[in-house]
């Protein structure tokens, strides 16, 4: 007999019991009265519990621990009632952090790393990925020398493309996709060629050709679990640009957000979704308070100069019209087009905030459980996360991001699949195994010697590599 089962049938004779036995200490004897911590706590006694007068301790712990034993039964005892997951034909809905997008490109041997492969490695399913040959597309950031400063640099010749054309990806995740994308987007995608990358091949390639987007897909898959992390690019796109007249409207991703999960439930499969980080925490954006520390002079001083101040956060195009500024070359202060104020920074939050509660409110109404992706890196970013001995942080090199200062390294993706598993082992019982988030790191490529030292002796972004990544994920 499984262990669930034999649990489940015994919970009613426990429950019964308990509250039987609750049942007759209130109506059979008359309720002791209080006592005070002195009249029980002597020492020149034995156990309180067995010296005249120690009624109350008897039956009140009597009752708290059936109260508890109840509690306990009901909460952490699987029942017959609880859903399963069953990961045996797992789909993935999303944007480039699911899709395992890493330095600046969607690569086969950075895919493998992704949250959402390993989550499938560590449950013993198969999700088949669109890889992509090097030098990946875009072509993939490469770590020359860690410096100080840095030299980073893409790989060169021709984009990648699709090593397995012919096979039907179940990981439909697109980078630069959005809330609507996922909805509406269909292959062939002008204004993003790795849309067809992913979600055109094979389809494109039948008589007659089918083109579907990633919802469409989903559905036509017959999943039996389903993640969805969606939303990111929503707010990422105001990030990348500065102008938070990028960000989707609230009242649209309330529609478009429930329109996706009402038909991503409709497939019956377990439903796993993810909320969106605060834009703040990726090392693309470099505050206000670290511009000042990195070039060695107070905020008070620099900030007038450049036309910043506290709050303030400025992109990686920025810095080399910081220098110039600094040198005389050219006058301030910086263009709006490299600087979000807090007040913007501010809006984009609330968006983001308004995001998540509909998110938290969908993922409820649905069933579906919920990854919280953004009290998790809020975290690492308050205290660090220690692995190997190491503090990884999550400031430019600090070892959670990796080269294009917005999506996560080896590491940093092992840590999100470990949330997403430890939700799904907890909710639907699933059974996967933890990662070992410590053995990732010790093969990590990007968890440098020098992590934990200060994010001003480390750099940051280069406007090159600034561009390059709003031209693959902003459209």
């Amino acid at each position: 007999m499984r262990r669930d089962v034999k649990y489940a049938k015994l919970v009613p004779r426990i429950r019964a019991l308990a509250l039987a036995r609750l049942a007759e200490t209130r109506l059979g004897k008359k309720e002791p009265k209080m006592r005070t911590t002195e009249h029980f706590l002597r020492l020149d006694r034995g156990d309180f519990s067995r010296r005249p007068g120690s009624q109350f301790p008897q039956e009140g712990f009597w009752r708290a621990g059936c109260l508890l034993l109840i509690a306990f039964v009901a909460l952490a005892l699987p029942t017959q009632a609880q859903k399963r997951a069953n990961l045996a034909r797992l789909v993935v809905v999303g944007d480039s952090l699911s899709a395992g997008f890493q330095n600046g490109s969607l690569l086969d041997s950075q895919q493998v790393h992704g949250y959402a492969n390993l989550i499938a490695q560590q449950a013993e399913t198969n999700l088949p990925l669109p890889l992509i040959s090097f030098p990946g597309a875009p072509n993939v950031l490469e770590l020359i020398s860690p410096g100080p400063p840095p030299n980073i640099a893409p790989a060169p010749g021709p984009p990648g493309n699709r090593e397995n054309p012919l096979v039907q990806v179940f990981d439909l995740a697109v980078p630069g996709a959005n809330l609507h994308d996922a909805l509406f987007t269909r292959p062939p995608d002008p204004n993003n060629p790795l849309t067809t990358l992913i979600l055109g091949l094979p389809g494109l390639l039948a008589s007659p050709p089918i083109s579907l987007s990633q919802v469409e897909w989903a559905e036509a898959l017959s999943p039996t679990t389903i993640v969805l992390w969606i939303g990111n690019n929503d707010a990422l796109g105001a990030v990348l640009a500065a102008n938070p007249a990028l960000l989707t409207p609230v009242s649209q991703f309330q529609s478009d957000y429930a329109a996706l999960i009402d038909r991503l439930a409709g497939t019956g499969a377990t439903l796993v979704v993810a909320n969106i980080p605060d834009v703040t925490v990726v090392p693309f954006l470099t505050s206000a308070e670290k511009v000042a520390e990195e070039f060695g002079l107070p905020l008070s001083f620099i900030g007038p100069i450049l036309g910043i101040g506290p709050g303030d956060f400025v992109t990686p195009t920025a810095f080399t019209l910081i220098e110039e500024i600094l040198m005389g070359q050219i006058a301030g202060p910086l263009p709006s087009s490299v600087v979000l104020t807090a007040a913007q920074i501010a809006l984009i939050e609330a968006a983001v905030n308004s995001y998540n509660a509909i998110i938290f409110a969908e993922a409820q109404s649905h069933g579906a459980a919920l990854v919280d992706i953004h009290g998790i890196l809020n975290l690492i970013r308050a205290r660090g996360v220690v692995e190997n001995g190491q503090r990884l942080t999550t400031d430019f090199l600090g070892g959670v991001f990796s080269l294009d200062g917005v999506h996560p390294t080896n590491t940093g993706y092992a840590i999100v699949a470990d949330e997403f598993i430890e939700t799904l082992d907890q909710t639907f019982a699933a059974d996967i195994p933890p990662l070992s988030v410590e053995l990732v790191a010790k093969s990590d490529p990007l968890i440098l010697p020098s992590v934990g030292r200060p994010a001003s002796a480390l750099g940051h972004l280069s406007a090159g590599m600034a561009k390059s990544l709003r031209s693959a994920l902003v459209h």
